[in-house]
């Protein structure tokens, strides 16, 4: 749940940023940012959301508000 709750976090506009484009939410996640880094997430977790990224996106587009 925890790449789920980043990657939401990631694409959604806030008030102190604004979305990111799936491509950089992907990037932060399996490459990190410095505040974000690969390392928070089980690895095999880790591996299976890089394997299905493009899923995430459809996922996450579709049940945008």
């Amino acid at each position: 749940m925890n790449i789920a709750d980043q990657y939401d976090a990631l694409r959604a506009k806030r008030p102190y940023k604004p979305a990111f484009p799936h491509e950089k939410a992907v990037n932060i996640i399996t490459v990190g940012d410095g505040r974000t880094m690969p390392g928070h997430f089980d690895p095999q977790v880790l591996a299976a959301f890089g394997k299905c990224a493009e899923r995430w996106r459809e996922i996450y587009d579709t049940n945008a508000d």
